[in-house]
């Protein structure tokens, strides 16, 4: 079984291969699975850059890309995905993915832009709203077949799809905005220096609430080593003024 780490605000500790953390329990260390594959318990899992990360925490969770805009947060989701949710009418819904590893992170994770996973648990896909996309937005398909599938039967049915092959860009959509506490049991980061990266900013005031951080490469496609500089320069500034500031403008997409 593969080793992995768990990151908790001041500690960084290595464990083997068993049930997940709860976030409220911050200070131990637990045995972790390394999810992804179709035959482990189903878990979902969104990808976003590393440096709006502190920004996620002090929100305490993930807006859609609608309500992004009308509370004109300082978060700029990505131009192209924009396009086409609003084409397609999907800018209202957060997408996540039933594996880690998707051609979206696979491609930002090649042209060396620093990115997380965050963990959802599998109940996210019973909230109310919910609905599943066979294909990713990016596929070249009639507008009908994104059409999101929310009847319950339905719903069951494209999961066992998924498990036997069809639909590998299968997507679920989330209506709105979506808490991490209590959906998601923690942050995975490609490396310890981005994990401890996140991991200081349980210094700043406002963050209330701190998931575990968890330090799992195989959840993430090869990539080159990003440039952290311009994070460790956001972190610094940070600190100084005590607070969580705007998101740097750096590239991602």
């Amino acid at each position: 079984m593969p080793w992995t780490h768990v990151l908790c605000p001041t500690v960084l500790k290595s464990v083997g291969p068993v049930e997940k953390p709860t976030p409220a329990d911050g200070k131990r260390f637990h045995r972790k699975e390394a999810y992804g594959t179709k035959s482990l318990p189903l878990r979902f899992w969104h990808a976003t850059p590393l440096h709006y990360v502190p920004h996620l925490l002090l929100s305490g969770g993930l807006l859609s890309k609608a309500r992004l805009k009308a509370a004109g947060l300082p978060i700029r989701p990505r131009p192209t995905a924009v396009r086409r949710d609003w084409k397609l009418g999907l800018a209202d819904y957060i997408h996540l993915s039933p594996a880690p590893v998707t051609p979206l992170l696979a491609d930002k994770r090649a042209r060396g832009f620093a990115h997380v996973l965050i963990e959802f648990d599998a109940a996210v896909a019973e909230l109310p709203g919910t609905g599943f996309l066979k294909f990713n937005t990016k596929s070249w398909r009639h507008r009908e077949a994104f059409l999101p599938v929310a009847p319950p039967e339905e719903k069951a049915a494209l999961l066992h799809a998924w498990r036997g092959g069809k639909y590998p860009s299968l997507e679920l959509l989330v209506p709105g905005a979506l808490p991490l506490a209590p959906y998601s049991p923690g942050l995975h980061a490609v490396s310890e220096t981005e994990a401890a990266w996140i991991s200081a900013f349980a210094a700043v005031p406002g963050i209330s609430w701190f998931p575990p951080i968890f330090v799992t490469p195989g959840h993430f496609p090869p990539g080159p080593a990003p440039d952290l500089s311009p994070h460790a320069a956001y972190l610094a500034a940070c600190l100084a003024v005590g607070a969580v500031l705007p998101p740097p403008e750096l590239p991602f997409d």
